[in-house]
């Protein structure tokens, strides 16, 4: 989960202009006069975002204590910013107009996501964002896999300014990926509002090998399979966790409840 993410690795992500820049469109769009609160804040770019474009209030929430005591130093002197060390997958989450996620891992339960959306449900939270998923099961031929090492992408204005305003230089150190390869049989598994995953009715063809997702602000999808310059390994997004995790997270789930 949030909690064992590299410190650096937080600003290697934010240079996955796929996954980005899909976020960034968001919060430019949607975030003024609005109170955002930042699940898993990471880095704090997207609490420096919202704030940029108009939020009237972010609260940046982190698990992690060396990403907390950063971001609590980071933004200091913002009123408008409040830095929470919360677990978002079981502490109380303040309220908000507009709640900001990005714990996807290769598999995209990877990181929690189911126990974070169970603690939104229930607190009656609806509104967070990505707010839809696709969960796309595949084959893959004459797959090369290579580290990204020459960096050439058209970064946003929005991330250079932000790593220029923390003294970060902009450079892959070994998390981004360049990938080749021919996509044989392709299966659409899940394509819905991302609380229905929590029906755990979701039917893999274990003969695809590779699961990908596809997230979606509204009808906006950004993916984990591109080929240039992704954070996530694609030789790693493979379906075996999608089968045996949701019966881990549903367990895990149900014995929660017993303790309450």
């Amino acid at each position: 989960m949030n909690d064992s993410v590299p410190n650096m690795y937080v600003w290697e992500m934010l240079l996955d202009s796929n996954r980005t820049n899909a976020y960034i469109k968001y919060i430019k769009e949607n975030a003024k006069d609005k109170v955002i609160v930042d699940c898993g804040a990471g880095s704090g770019f997207f609490t420096w975002l919202s704030l940029k474009y108009g939020a009237t209030k972010v609260y940046s929430l982190e698990i992690n204590q060396q990403h907390y005591y950063s971001l609590k130093s980071r933004f200091r002197n913002n009123d408008n910013i409040e830095v929470l060390n919360v677990d978002i997958f079981n502490d109380a989450l303040p309220k908000g107009d507009i709640y900001i996620h990005e714990i996807f891992g290769h598999c995209a339960f990877g990181e929690g996501l189911i126990f974070f959306l169970d603690n939104c449900q229930k607190q009656q939270i609806h509104n967070i964002y990505p707010n839809n998923l696709r969960l796309i099961s595949c084959n893959l031929d004459n797959m090369q896999q290579t580290l990204v090492t020459d960096f050439d992408d058209d970064l946003n204005d929005d991330v250079k300014e932000y790593f220029q305003l923390n003294n970060k230089k902009i450079n892959p150190n070994g998390y981004l990926y360049n990938t080749d390869y021919i996509m044989g049989k392709r299966q659409l598994v899940f394509d819905s509002n991302i609380f229905d995953l929590l029906d755990f009715g979701l039917d893999f063809d274990k003969s695809l090998i590779y699961t990908y997702f596809e997230a979606g602000f509204d009808d906006e999808y950004y993916s984990s399979f591109v080929k240039k310059q992704n954070s996530w390994e694609i030789k790693k997004q493979i379906t075996h966790p999608y089968v045996v995790y949701p019966a881990y997270a549903k367990s895990i789930l149900n014995r929660k409840l017993k303790t309450l």
